[in-house]
């Protein structure tokens, strides 16, 4: 019985950090979302998916504790 609680804590703890990552995500695509106009507006060859993808990036650099040169 023991072993049995300690496993659904564990798939409760995934499925909690699971659901956090797609929280982020989903902010993360409507920051891009929202700010794609103005950068289109500046380099107007640049894709939703490049502008997307940037922002992601540059987020996990300030999330590791790195600075973006």
């Amino acid at each position: 019985m023991k072993n049995k609680q300690c496993h659904s804590v564990a798939v409760g703890m995934v499925e909690g950090s699971r659901t956090l990552e797609v929280q982020v995500e989903v902010e993360k695509f409507l920051l891009a979302l929202d700010s794609y106009p103005d950068r289109f507006a500046i380099d107007p060859r640049l894709s939703f998916e490049q502008h997307l993808f940037s922002i992601m990036a540059t987020e996990a650099v300030f999330s590791q504790g790195q600075r973006v040169h």
